[in-house]
């Protein structure tokens, strides 16, 4: 962590340098924050690097930020209360032949009376493990990328970026454990452009890793659990040294995730229209060496639309994106035989135990002029799954959210005024029958129902987002901005508390 904070001073001391360089009137006009820099360029939220040289805009950020959140409408593994602290810095720069573009960011975070998952992204894996006893946690995530993109013919460029992210969390009351996440990301690409047309390719390669290390400190009259959620809060539920949660097992360093990411992508931009179009397949493993305790091959494909259009001096955006998913899960079958003091595993095979198939469809609206800025944005998303841990029992799930919201930023002088608002809402229907009446077996699977009602009602109740903001920037571009959130839930039956707040300060740099 020291060489992390020497790295942050370090970067924020070069972007003081390059700020004294400035002359007089770059220093009082105002110039395009390194966002909008970022949003203008169609290419910019692409997988092909290359697309950073369809602009010109050269732009760097450097800030520190702290927020504090807390309140009731929080999912079963948020913080009753919490704080976060950071510092970030970010640049593209376009040279002759040649444009760079990378980032870097430290954040801490502490939340109070969590419990719940014991993953750093809860969700991201399609298992999750959750125990029981509320305590304080401690979060720390760097994360840094970099990419290039080089003329190497009058029409043709090739380049690559790689984004790297780490992250260990730890709780210090037991139930506590220890986790550390990595997620790596590397994409080369090549591109032609000619006059008004232009087209790319690239791959992704991504592989990202997670384990969890749970332990007990001392001894207790009464014994820690932990549930194994194997989807739709289906799974087993015992004792956190028990073998049914693969939290603590000989052989097995903690609870260990990872998978393995590989795909490609094409995009093509005519005038002023870009579309791209990405598929992604995936490979993943619960557990190590000959202790696989389940697989999940996953397929993703996205189609991104973006248009651009200039009248005056204000610009108008549309873009859409479409997304479908789908995954599974298969639990293995292992039986573990010692003979003569040496003990071997064999796979016998494994069963499908769960699916998952998911769209989603993503709309927005953007205008900006020299005064004002508008952003329109929907999203829709419907997951269709279906769970059969025991047979012959099924148990299907439909979940669709919705939801669409605001922004609108004013500017007057030195002063950014920023207020948006939003509306989210979802509808769920579950399904349960058997197979064959006449297989004998007598247990059913065991959900974790009471949380499974809170987790559902987090996801589908309605509510109302609203958030403002103001933002003071100096003459040297150094700025300091106040915002705050605000979200309501509506007929709640299972969350505790129906409003949840977040306030952040930020002191940041455009230059």
């Amino acid at each position: 962590m020291n060489k992390v904070r020497h790295i942050l001073i370090l970067c924020l001391f070069v972007t003081g340098l390059a700020a004294s360089a400035q002359t007089a009137a770059e220093r009082w006009s105002r110039v395009k924050t390194y966002e909008q820099v970022l949003r203008d360029n169609l290419w910019n939220g692409s997988l092909n690097i290359n697309g950073v040289r369809q602009d010109t805009v050269s732009r760097s950020y450097a800030g520190f930020t702290g927020e504090y959140e807390g309140g009731g409408m929080r999912d079963t593994w948020q913080a009753g209360r919490g704080w976060s602290a950071g510092a970030s810095t970010a640049s593209v720069q376009h040279l002759e032949r040649m444009s760079l573009k990378g980032s870097f960011s430290f954040t801490q975070t502490e939340g109070y009376g969590m419990c719940g998952s014991m993953f750093i992204k809860p969700g991201f894996y399609p298992v999750d493990v959750l125990e029981f006893t509320p305590g304080r946690k401690t979060l720390q995530t760097y994360s840094f990328d970099g990419g290039i993109s080089y003329d190497i013919a009058p029409s043709w460029r090739i380049g690559a970026v790689m984004e790297f992210e780490s992250a260990n969390i730890a709780k210090r009351k037991d139930l506590r454990h220890s986790n550390w996440r990595l997620d790596l990301k590397v994409a080369p690409g090549i591109m032609y452009h000619s006059d008004d047309f232009a087209a790319g390719a690239a791959l992704l390669l991504r592989k990202t890793s997670e384990t969890v290390e749970a332990a007990q400190v001392g001894t207790s009259e009464s014994s820690y659990y932990a549930f194994l959620d194997k989807g739709q809060m289906y799974g087993v539920y015992s004792i956190w040294t028990g073998n049914g949660v693969h939290l603590d097992e000989a052989g097995v360093n903690g609870f260990p995730v990872r998978d393995f990411s590989y795909g490609a992508a094409l995009q093509a931009q005519y005038k002023n229209l870009f579309a791209e179009t990405e598929y992604i397949r995936t490979s993943g493993s619960i557990g190590e060496k000959e202790y696989i305790w389940f697989c999940f091959p996953a397929d993703s494909f996205k189609t991104r639309l973006a248009y651009r259009h200039t009248c005056g001096k204000a610009t108008h955006y549309a873009r859409l994106a479409f997304g479908w998913n789908g995954r599974r899960l298969d639990e293995s079958i292992l039986e573990k035989v010692t003979a003569n003091g040496v003990s071997t595993v064999t796979n016998h095979g494994s069963n499908r135990i769960a699916t998952e198939r998911g769209i989603s469809l993503d709309p927005e609206y953007e205008y900006i002029n020299s005064r004002i800025e508008v952003l329109a944005k929907a999203h829709i998303e419907v997951d269709k799954d279906m769970a059969s841990q025991i047979y012959p029992y099924i148990h299907t799930q439909s979940l669709a959210t919705f939801g669409a919201d605001a922004r609108v930023k004013i500017f007057t002088g030195p002063w950014t005024f920023t207020a948006e608002a939003g509306y989210c809402e979802g509808r769920i229907s579950e399904d349960s029958w058997t197979t064959d009446q006449q297989t004998g077996v007598q247990t059913e699977p065991f959900r974790l129902q009471d949380w499974y009602e809170r987790q559902m009602e987090f996801r589908t109740a309605p509510r109302l987002l609203a958030g403002a903001s103001a933002r003071y920037t100096f003459t040297r571009g150094i700025y300091t901005e106040l915002s705050g959130d605000w979200t309501h839930g509506f007929n709640l039956k299972h969350l505790t508390g129906a409003n949840r707040f977040c306030t952040k300060l930020t002191i940041g740099y455009d230059f």
